[in-house]
Parts: C-alpha cells; sequence; structure tokens
C-alpha cells in the first residue's frame, strides 16, 4: 500500500472521529456543537419550511460525509480530493465562526447545537488554548486527504 492510500485512511478516519465524537465549540457546560448533534436536529430543518435552512442542512450534510468520501477514495481519487475539501471548508468555517469572530451572528452554526449524549464522555471536549480540538482535527484531516490525493505518484 502506497503512502497517498495511507493518507487517504488516515485523514478520512481522523476527520470522520472528529466530526462525531469531538466537539467544535462548548456553548455552555453540557451543550455543545458536534456532528451528532446535528444529525439529532436534522427532522427539524427539513419541517421548518425555510429555503435556506433546507439549503445549508444539505451542506453540512455533505459535509458530515466527507471522512467516507476520504475513504471511498481509496478506489476513486476525485472523491478523496472532493471529501478533503468539504473537511477543509467545514473546519475553517468553524474556527471562523467560533474563534475568530468573523460571523459573529451565524445562524447555521447553531445546527450542530445538542446536549452531550454520554455526561462527560461523548462528545469529548479538549481545549488546546482557546480552540478546540475538534475543528483542528477536522481540517487536519482535510488537508492530510488533500495532499494524499494531490500527489498522483506517491512518496
Amino acid at each position: 500500500m502506497d503512502a497517498r492510500k495511507i493518507s487517504y485512511i488516515i485523514g478520512g478516519l481522523m476527520t470522520l472521529i472528529s466530526t462525531y465524537f469531538f466537539t467544535f465549540h462548548l456553548y455552555f457546560p453540557g451543550v455543545h456543537f458536534y456532528g451528532i448533534g446535528f444529525i439529532m436536529n436534522i427532522p427539524t430543518f427539513f419541517t421548518s419550511g425555510d429555503i435556506l435552512d433546507i439549503i445549508m442542512a444539505i451542506v453540512f450534510i455533505m459535509f458530515l460525509l466527507s471522512g467516507i468520501f476520504m475513504l471511498i477514495g481509496l478506489k476513486s481519487r476525485k472523491l478523496a480530493i472532493i471529501g478533503s475539501s468539504l473537511c477543509i471548508l467545514g473546519g475553517v468555517y468553524f474556527i471562523l465562526v467560533f474563534y475568530m469572530g468573523i460571523f459573529e451572528n451565524s445562524q447555521f452554526a447553531f445546527m450542530f447545537l445538542n446536549n452531550e449524549l454520554i455526561e462527560g464522555i461523548i462528545p469529548f471536549y479538549i481545549p488546546i488554548g482557546t480552540v478546540s480540538l475538534g475543528p483542528s482535527f477536522v481540517l487536519a484531516g482535510g488537508l492530510l486527504s488533500l495532499f494524499g490525493g494531490i500527489n498522483r505518484t506517491g512518496w
């Protein structure tokens, strides 16, 4: 197995684990922004009738599937590049919204807000300074897979 495929596997697994089990941001104790919270909120977006909410829900669903796209990249390089691009955009979005303050009142980030599944365990909240580990891992997994997808010959 060449280094390109290993980077797809590591990047995809890193993205999947950080998307679903790590906190993107701690709203207040016991309430987090994370991927499983978005999945639990999906029915409310489609029943609201607001077209902008529906479009953003579809975009974020694609973000949640980006790790799977990276793992499928073992067979199709194009899907790995698409998945890593979605992952990088999602990671940058969460860093800009929560930690840089670029988008002050982003209503779409609240799509990921939900209570803890298992109190104190899921989602993992590990702060690194002011940034949580979740968006950093999402961004790192996307970059790792993108570098593997761009490199045609292997290392």
